[in-house]
């Protein structure tokens, strides 16, 4: 069913840093100059998704991956070796936290959470990515109305709905396993819990 597989696509983890950025930039309940917002949205819209796209086809000519899916636990080595120093670079350089601990920290947590899939590679485990990348900005999304008071209570349901659609997803293209989702989801939802008391 092409609607299922689509929400893969849709909610690729390329997207994930780029749409917590957006997000808290629409949610963010004090006042930024748009100077201020730009300097932090192009950078990480260049460095989590045009880099990486470029990269992905670099990697893909010299036969280092296979496709997107990146279906091999090998495959993933190369694309999170790169991810992790960009990431790295966001983290120290973009969003310090003297900036805005908020997106410190997000990006702290998804570092965190690439470091561990990485670690995991080398023991020939294989996480859903994708989960990751969904349930860390829905965890991600639910601590920014915890931190601000918000009522975002639609947006925190779009989103678990989304984790639900993108888990079903890749159960159905049979990209993952359920112990592969939930291991996914892990990866996405403690990193962020672990940084959140460092907001405040």
């Amino acid at each position: 069913m092409y609607f299922l597989r689509s929400f893969s696509y849709l909610f690729h983890p390329l997207f994930m840093p780029f749409a917590g950025t957006a997000i808290y930039y629409i949610i963010f309940p004090g006042y930024q100059p748009q100077a201020v917002e730009k300097s932090v949205i192009i950078p990480v819209l260049i460095l989590t998704l045009i880099v990486p796209i470029v990269l992905y086809f670099l990697l893909r000519n010299m036969g280092w991956v296979r496709s997107h899916e990146l279906s091999g636990v090998e495959e993933r080595k190369a694309p999170l070796f790169v991810a992790i120093p960009i990431t790295c670079i966001i983290t120290a350089y973009i969003v310090p936290r003297t900036f805005s601990p908020e997106l410190h920290y997000f990006f702290l947590g998804i570092l965190i959470a690439l470091f561990a899939c990485l670690f995991l590679v080398f023991l020939k485990v294989k996480a859903s990515i994708h989960m990751m990348g969904i349930a860390g900005l829905t965890t991600f999304v639910t601590e920014l109305g915890i931190h601000f008071r918000l009522n975002i209570t639609l947006l925190l349901v779009l989103l678990i709905l989304a984790v639900g659609a993108v888990a079903s997803s890749r159960l159905y293209i049979r990209a993952h396993n359920t112990k592969e989702i939930i291991l996914g989801i892990l990866l996405g939802v403690l990193p962020q819990v672990l940084v959140f008391p460092y907001w405040f």
